[in-house]
């Protein structure tokens, strides 16, 4: 429901005040409910013996007694005699306590009273009419001995009291429980971008399950990926010495047409088996610290190692990005150009242009375009995934589909992001946002 807080930790209090608030409000109608029937039976046998009382005593007083006994002042809380006459209200009452004397005292005297009262609305006593000496007489109920009666102040100070204390225990309770939850949940985030995170067991009984079952799935994702990783190690480099001997025999054979064959078959496979490598490299290296680089200096180098090789690459600079530091290894910063340029070379068309620029604080873009059909949208997300083949066909081309993936990883072990882009005039463009180091900001500034 969206009236409810988001966090475990307030739905919790939140329903420990709900069930408080409950108990001590149906604790505080029973009572209620229980003083209005005592005060209700409390004034019925007191109103009822006044009644006997005078009925026996009015007959045998005088006219001076009885004077006296009508103009007696009773006070705010006492009743009052009054004889029957102009003065008695015509309104008969309809409120509750009004309709529970009536049927109390009926059963309590030899005739029915007759209950007056000045209407709604207004602050009157509640006359009581009985016989007495053949004659009708009144008495009236002043209004404190029958309205509700309020409960007092101190109460409700004692239960917001209790609330305040009971809220404080309850928070600390779920202290305990959402504490250890919040930090298993901040390992299970790093450990989903890709920085495993061990967590203390502690807490309830099912958390601290949970923490030790996310431990032990730690500890089998790290077996399993260092099993896979020495498997393929193992298959590349396997690979490498059955290449070199097939290169020798090309060598030897006579017919040319055959040669050319073969030799393009071996570079497809020794291409592979260099990306296999490339990609276990950058995730070895992606866990290790980097020392500085000035970002454009190292892009300008690899670009003229390319251009000497007589690849079509340009590049250009902005002014606030020439003094820029990124936390990357060379030999991963060389990687990363070196499949951005083959793919661009590969399966766009050329030139590649390279561009670094600050679009962003503490931010600097590197972007790689080239001008061939690009990618559609719908494939970018599955192009940056280990071993993805977009067209079948590249799988006979000596590729297995991990530039990107290689690129990817590179890029997220220095903090930074990856996207693909159309490039503005067709092609495509793969945007590269490295975190720069507070050193290059200072130059700037300064």
């Amino acid at each position: 429901m969206r009236l409810l807080p988001a966090s475990l930790a307030a739905r919790t209090v939140l329903l420990v005040i709900a069930v408080v608030a409950v108990a001590e409000l149906a604790t505080f109608s029973l009572l209620t409910d229980y003083r209005r029937t005592s005060h209700i039976s409390q004034t019925v046998r007191f109103v009822a013996g006044q009644i006997r009382l005078l009925q026996t005593v009015l007959p045998g007083l005088n006219d001076e007694a009885r004077n006296r006994l009508e103009s007696a002042d009773a006070g705010e809380q006492g009743l009052q005699l009054r004889p029957d006459g102009e003065s008695v209200p015509a309104h008969e009452p309809e409120f509750g306590f009004a309709r529970h004397l009536a049927a109390d005292l009926d059963q309590l005297l030899d005739e029915k009273p007759s209950l007056r009262h000045a209407g709604p609305g207004t602050r009157s006593g509640l006359w009581i009419g009985f016989m007495a000496g053949g004659e009708r007489w009144w008495l009236v109920l002043p209004p404190p001995r029958f309205e509700p009666q309020a409960l007092p102040p101190e109460l409700w100070g004692g239960l917001a009291v209790a609330l305040a204390v009971l809220v404080l225990i309850a928070g600390l309770f779920v202290r305990g429980i959402v504490g250890p939850l919040a930090r298993l949940g901040e390992a299970v985030t790093a450990t989903g971008d890709g920085s495993a995170r061990t967590v203390t067991p502690e807490g309830p009984k099912e958390v601290r399950r949970l923490a030790e079952r996310h431990n032990t799935m730690l500890t089998q994702l790290a077996s399993a990926n260092a099993e896979r990783h020495e498997m393929l190690a193992g298959l590349t480099h396997d690979l490498r010495a059955p290449l070199a001997r097939l290169r020798v025999r090309l060598a030897l054979l006579e017919n040319d047409t055959e040669r050319a064959g073969l030799t393009r078959d071996a570079d497809d496979m020794e291409r592979i088996v260099g990306q296999c490598l490339a990609f276990l490299r950058s995730e070895e290296s992606s866990s290790q610290p980097a020392s500085p680089l000035l970002l454009a200096d190292a892009v300008s180098n690899e670009v003229a190692r390319h251009r000497e090789l007589g690849r079509p690459v340009e590049m250009a600079v902005s002014e606030a990005a020439a003094a820029c530091q990124v936390a990357i290894a060379h030999g991963n910063l060389q990687r990363l150009l070196d499949n951005l340029i083959d793919n661009a070379l590969q399966y766009g068309a050329p030139p590649v242009e390279i561009s670094l620029s600050v679009e962003r604080p503490e931010t600097i873009t590197l972007r790689v375009r080239d001008h061939g059909a690009g990618i559609a949208a719908g494939e970018r997300a599955r192009a940056l995934e280990a071993f993805a083949q977009l067209d079948p066909a590249r799988a006979t081309g000596g590729s297995c589909g991990l530039g990107l993936a290689i690129v990817r990883r590179i890029v997220a072990g220095c903090g930074g992001e990856v996207a693909l882009a159309d490039a503005p005039g067709g092609g495509l463009e793969v945007v590269l946002n490295f975190p720069t180091l507070p050193g290059c900001w200072q130059n700037r500034n300064s």
